[in-house]
């Protein structure tokens, strides 16, 4: 079977070889891999030379839904593969999910996004509260598109008119929500293992929170301001405490007021 893969780049000259070794080294190869550089400031296509890949690059960066959008666009199969620039795929991940899109109705599928061992205080904190690395996860259907490692069907997206190029974050499960009101499935299956190697900051583990909860439309209210802070307490702070990590409350006790802050900002 042929099939096409991309890594959108933005500024990951650290990993972005190993993103792309890690789609060479699949169980069933690509026909094609293309390098989406939305603009890079750093040594990304640097890191890349020498290996079979396709480079197309955005005069500057443009955003997620933008990158992903013209990936999709040159991608030349019905099955495209993403691996987010500072992630790696386990060697089997198309090999597995191939198995939902049997399913014609199966849009895309997308796998468990972990870590290595953490060595910093916002890499446990991202382990625990974004990640939830520790936690039992069960496959779903019918759920929220992520796309830090899926396998995608072309000819879907293109039917709900692909993702917004306008975005520049969660240009996923915009699309997604989507996909599934026009009748597709989204599957979630935590047997993929999509692997986290770029460190993060504090400042980059709260931003990337606020991101993956924000929205498309980020807005603020004081009723979801105190259900914020109220869960920090209750469930974030209790679950450093619990794991043996009291140094993570604090940056827990934080999360709500920066979503709050950044959310503003935005607005």
């Amino acid at each position: 079977m042929k099939y096409s893969a991309y890594v959108p780049c933005y500024n990951a000259a650290a990993t972005v070889r190993r993103a792309v070794e890690s789609i060479t080294a699949q169980t069933i190869r690509p026909d094609e891999i293309l390098l989406v550089d939305d603009g890079s400031t750093d040594s990304s296509l640097d890191a890349v030379r020498g290996l079979d890949v396709r480079i197309i690059s955005q005069p500057r960066n443009q955003g997620r839904g933008e990158a992903r959008a013209r990936a999709m666009r040159e991608a030349q199969h019905e099955q495209v593969l993403c691996c987010d620039a500072t992630n790696t795929l386990e060697p089997a991940f198309v090999e597995k999910a191939l198995t939902w899109l049997a399913d014609p109705r199966v849009a895309a599928v997308f796998g468990r996004i972990t870590q290595p061992p953490a060595e910093t205080l916002a890499e446990r904190w991202r382990g625990r509260h974004l990640f939830k690395v520790d936690a039992a996860q069960e496959s779903r259907r019918q759920t929220s598109l992520c796309t830090w490692g899926t396998l995608m069907r072309a000819s879907a997206a293109q039917r709900v008119g692909g993702y917004d190029r306008r975005l520049r974050h969660t240009e996923d499960g915009e699309l997604g929500v989507r996909l599934l009101a026009a009748g597709f499935d989204v599957v979630y299956d935590p047997q993929l293992t999509v692997t986290s190697i770029a460190p993060n900051t504090v400042a980059q583990v709260l931003e990337r929170h606020w991101r993956w909860y924000a929205g498309t439309t980020p807005s603020a209210s004081w009723r979801e301001y105190r259900k914020s802070i109220a869960h920090s307490i209750k469930c974030m702070a209790k679950d450093d405490l619990r794991a043996g990590d009291p140094l993570c409350v604090p940056l827990s006790l934080l999360s709500p007021h920066y979503h709050l802050w950044r959310t503003l900002l935005h607005g």
